[in-house]
Formats: structure tokens, sequence, C-alpha cells
């Protein structure tokens, strides 16, 4: 990856209190929406004076960097979603969120909320399968991550609203319908528990300017379980858009095999990218 990020200028943005280390939010505090947290974007856009932005998102992050996305289509030049949903919660989540929260309140990982993580990050097979890394994830989430904070945050995303998208073929309609501006590429692993929400969602997205990506022998956390295909992906994505012209797929191959593998776990939302070349 090193040789495609030496070509851009990372941002890595967290919702409030979704900080490694974070300290405890005030109970006075009300915890901004999925909406708000998205339009929250603007401020730090203007602080750093970036005019445009490749979005990276997963999961709550791919979907606030989509509604940003839809509001300010000026702002974004393109967006890499991992597991991204455009629909509101459906009555299954919102119980398993709820009841996660509720005991993540109590400012502990219980074994309810941790299993139940654990499954929404890295879905069934990867859990039966990859022990290492889920060990690795488990140990990292118990230490870096604020358990009533996170509760403020699931019930903010839970109470989310569907993405307002709409696929429309008729040439005439198509002018007015509801839609992303800017390319977007959709990524999900063949054994995430979130694969079904992106098939909906790309059903809903423009074909012209969207793609839908399935990586096969992966769960929930595609970053971690298969980075080489998701670099590779993503350098093809943003080579697509007339970036990084002089950068091979022989080269990207070259830097992965002289470095060890990295794996990097914790509290993750969304990254913009701002190109420097």
């Amino acid at each position: 990856m090193k040789p495609i990020l030496k070509r851009f200028c990372v941002y890595h943005v967290n919702a409030p209190g979704q900080e490694e280390g974070a300290n405890t939010l005030p109970h006075s505090f009300e915890y901004p929406t999925i909406d708000q947290i998205a339009e929250g974007l603007l401020p730090v856009l203007q602080h750093f004076g970036i005019k445009t932005f490749i979005g990276l998102g997963v999961g709550a992050g791919a979907n606030i960097l989509a509604r940003f996305a839809l509001h300010n289509p000026t702002k974004v030049d393109a967006l890499f979603l991992v597991n991204c949903v455009s629909s509101a919660a459906g009555w299954s989540e919102w119980f398993y969120q709820k009841v996660s929260s509720f005991y993540l309140r109590g400012n502990k990982v219980t074994k309810f909320s941790e299993d139940y993580l654990l499954w929404h990050h890295f879905g069934k097979k990867t859990m039966e399968l990859n022990h290492d890394l889920v060990h690795v994830y488990k140990e990292s989430m118990m230490k870096s991550i604020n358990p009533y904070n996170l509760a403020c945050f699931i019930e903010s995303y839970i109470k989310r609203t569907a993405l307002e998208i709409r696929r429309e073929m008729d040439p005439e309609k198509k002018k007015t319908a509801p839609q992303f501006k800017c390319p977007i590429m959709l990524v999900s692993g063949s054994n995430s528990p979130h694969i079904n929400e992106t098939v909906e969602m790309n059903g809903r997205l423009d074909p012209v300017n969207s793609t839908w990506m399935k990586i096969s022998d992966c769960g929930g956390m595609v970053l971690e379980e298969q980075p080489a295909k998701v670099c590779e992906a993503f350098q093809l994505f943003v080579q697509g858009l007339g970036y990084l012209p002089g950068l091979s797929v022989t080269e990207l191959y070259k830097h992965r095999s002289r470095g060890a593998s990295q794996m990097s776990v914790g509290p993750r939302d969304a990254a913009v990218g701002h190109p420097t070349c």
C-alpha cells in the first residue's frame, strides 16, 4: 500500500469519542445524528484547505461518507466504500445493536457485546476459521474502545435514515433522480454479514458510474483479511480516475513482498484522501 499512500495525503476522521484512548463523553453530551456527523466533515475540509477528496470508508464510516457526498457533490471526487449500507436499520439489527449498546453504557464490554461486535465485523465463517486474526482484533478492541462512547455512536447509527438514492433508467427522469454524482465502488467479502446490504445498495446506484466487487475467501474485514486484493482494487479504481499513472501492479507486488504484512485494528470510521500528484 506504501506506493499508493506516498502519492496521497491521507486524513483519518473519527466520529466523536471514537478515537483510540478517548475519554468518556459527558452524560449531558447530546450525540450527533449520522447526518450531523457527515456534515461535520465540512469544517475538517475547510480547516485543512481541502477542495475535493477521494473518500474511503468502512461500515458506518462508508455510510457517513455516502451521506456527505449526496449533500456536497462538488467536494467528492470518488468514493471507495466497504460494507456500505444504504437502508435504515431493520428490526433484527436494531434489536441486537440496542441490547449491545445497553450493556456498553455500563462502561464495560460484556460477552454479549463482544460476540456481537466480532460477528458484526467478521461474520460467522471468519470467526470459525481465522482465530488468530479475530484474537488480535479482539485484544485491540478491548484496549482501544471506550464502551460508553461506542454505545452513543451505535444508538445514533441505528437511528439512521435510508440514503436518498434511486436508480432511474429513463433518460428524462434520470436528470432529477437523487443519485451520486461521483464514481463509486462498493466492496464486500463473500462471507461478510453485510454482503446482502451492499447488493441492495448496488441495485439503487447508477450503473454508469458505480462498480460492485465481491472479494472471495473473505468475511467482513476485507482490509485485514485480504489486503492485497483490496489494495489492487483501490489502485485500479483511482487509476481509472486519472491518478497514479506511473504505478504498475508489478511495483505494488514488489513493495508487498519486501515488507512484512501489517494489520491496523481499532476504531475506524472514514478516511479522506487528497491527491498530491
